[in-house]
C-alpha cells in the first residue's frame, strides 16, 4: 500500500510541473488544468480511506 501511495505522490508532483510548464509556454488555461489534476493526485495519498486503520 505504501509503494502505491509514493507512486501517486511522485504521479501529482510530475502533473503538477507539467502544469506549470505548460502554463508558462502553451496556454494559461491548459496549464492550469494539468496543475490541479496534479494537486488532486499530490493530495490523494495523504487521504485515508476507511479501510486503513
Amino acid at each position: 500500500m505504501e509503494r502505491a501511495r509514493v507512486g501517486l505522490a511522485v504521479l501529482g508532483l510530475a502533473f503538477a510541473v507539467a502544469g506549470v510548464v505548460v502554463a508558462w509556454t502553451v496556454d494559461k488555461f491548459a496549464g492550469l488544468a494539468v496543475l490541479v489534476i496534479g494537486a488532486f493526485l499530490l493530495f490523494l495519498p495523504f487521504m485515508r480511506s476507511s479501510g486503513d486503520e
